[in-house]
């Protein structure tokens, strides 16, 4: 048995269906426009945090350098 919707309904419901399916893909597309938005700012982060990272990565490693120099010029030239 199938059923059929009455004419009268299917004339109140599709046009607000339709209206609901525009607003649905209005939706959609603040969505991805967000979603693009906040990829462009991650990235942006994740370049400036690796920066931040590779810089402190040198100061680190030049603090050891200078460490070990200190070191070696202690042994070389004792304090009295």
């Amino acid at each position: 048995m199938t059923e059929k919707i009455p004419g009268w309904l299917e004339r109140v419901l599709l046009p607000r269906l339709s209206e609901m399916a525009g607003e649905i893909k209005a939706v959609n597309v603040r969505i991805e426009a967000l979603d693009e938005k906040l990829s462009t700012k991650i990235d942006g982060v994740d370049k400036r945090l690796a920066a931040k990272i590779d810089d402190l990565d040198k100061r680190l490693d030049m603090a050891q350098r200078l460490a070990v120099l200190e070191a070696k010029m202690s042994e070389l030239h004792p304090r009295a």
